[in-house]
């Protein structure tokens, strides 16, 4: 079990003629335990219409929640929402994956949200990725996943057409040109 890969991202490496649902996403990874993993995609912006979540819609809500700040976070439960946020406000059964990040699913932290009393720093996520136990490690021993260490800023702050370049520059090489067959002779 790679306990250490909590709060890193993962990207995706296939080949150019896969087709696949993570191509091109960047992932944070927020549990990976003996159970299994549990990540949300960061750079597959969508919009939303409030009018679906509130009785009462509100225009600046929704410019708030638009400017980059919500995901379709992966395949599993695509309808439902999860907030990666900052912890200066924690809500019931937030998961803590640093001492800055946790990620919430339950309605007080959405209900939070649509009152306008949500966290500094926060991203919206609908879905998630998750993998049985020992699954996500078999699959980066296969080198389907380059492991890159996570940073707040791009996470919160960086436009999502610009997360996966800057998380190249973490890496120190660009990420879009590593093949699954990458560490391979």
């Amino acid at each position: 079990m790679i306990t250490e890969l909590e709060n890193s991202f993962l990207y995706f490496c296939q080949s150019d003629e896969e087709e696949n649902y993570f191509k091109n996403s960047l992932i944070y990874l927020c549990k990976n335990d003996s159970e299994g993993s549990f990540g949300i995609v960061i750079n597959k912006r969508v919009s939303i219409n409030l009018k679906d979540f509130s009785m009462e819609p509100d225009k600046d809500l929704e410019e708030i929640l638009n400017r980059d700040r919500v995901f379709l976070g992966g395949p599993v439960s695509p309808f439902s929402p999860f907030v990666l946020h900052s912890l200066d406000k924690k809500y019931t059964e937030t998961l803590e994956v640093t001492s800055n990040v946790g990620v919430s699913s339950k309605p007080d932290v959405i209900n939070a949200i649509l009152r306008k009393e949500f966290p500094k720093k926060f991203i919206v996520s609908f879905g998630y990725t998750g993998w049985s136990a020992g699954q996500l490690e078999k699959e980066i021993q296969q080198g389907s996943w380059l492991i890159i260490p996570a940073n707040e800023q791009i996470i919160f702050s960086t436009k999502s057409s610009k997360k996966i370049e800057e998380a190249s520059k973490i890496a120190g090489f660009n990420i879009n040109l590593v093949s699954n067959n990458y560490g391979k002779a």
